[in-house]
């Protein structure tokens, strides 16, 4: 799903489709040519669909108006019948996510001198 739209894999068909969240199409072919995808994932305007030819790929396309442009058919190969692919954005911690961390390290690194000063 990238904001209203969502993506789905029709695996006899051979495509990927484009669909509102209210189920209204968008484009029912958006991608074809494919093997049995079953796996879509979305990143942006680029969309990651599986395909389960020998060996199976992962390729990517950028989705712009309702139209899918071929990127990389063959982004990830090799693959033995990819299925589910996930893309997860990882932030990038603030300013207080890593003071907070700075702090810890410090005071569990004076409560370790502690230990090891009392043990001597």
């Amino acid at each position: 799903m990238s904001g209203s739209d969502l993506f789905v894999a029709n695996g006899t068909g051979g495509t990927v489709g484009e669909y509102t969240t209210s189920g209204a199409t968008v484009n029912a072919s958006l991608v074809t040519g494919l093997f049995s995808p079953d796996g879509v994932a979305v990143s942006g305007s680029n969309l990651f669909v599986t395909n389960m030819t020998y060996p199976g790929e992962i390729g990517v396309y950028t989705i712009s108006n309702g139209q899918a442009a071929l990127s990389n058919s063959s982004l990830i190969t090799g693959l033995d019948g990819p299925q589910g692919i996930l893309v997860i954005a990882a932030p990038m911690p603030g300013s207080g996510p890593l003071a907070l961390l700075g702090s810890m390290a410090l005071v569990g690194g004076m409560a370790l001198r502690r230990r090891i000063a009392r043990k001597q």
